[in-house]
């Protein structure tokens, strides 16, 4: 496991879809969003620091920086259980 420069989120770096190269060192990321930050200045990152602050700070309007939300993540599958068992509540009284 890698951790985020930018928040501090440990990542896969087998699954990451966010990599940057800075000084011959790859950074992975969780998210465009902290990638985006780390390319605007590596330097302020470019030494992991443990995580500091929340996710939902990096300016995205919808999801955090890391993409949760609908149709990513476990958020969905709760809302989809919830859906499949309000519809065999109502279909098995």
């Amino acid at each position: 496991m890698a951790r985020d420069p930018v928040c501090g989120m440990e990542v896969d770096p087998e699954k990451s879809n966010w990599v940057a190269e800075y000084n011959g060192e790859d950074y992975y990321f969780c998210s465009e969003s902290c990638q985006k930050a780390f390319m605007k200045d590596p330097a302020k990152y470019s030494k992991i620091r443990p995580m500091g602050h929340s996710h939902g700070g990096h300016g995205v309007q919808r999801g955090g920086c890391c993409g949760f939300g609908m149709g990513r993540g476990w958020f969905s599958y709760v809302h989809i259980a919830i859906i499949i068992f309000l519809t065999l509540l109502l279909f098995f009284r």
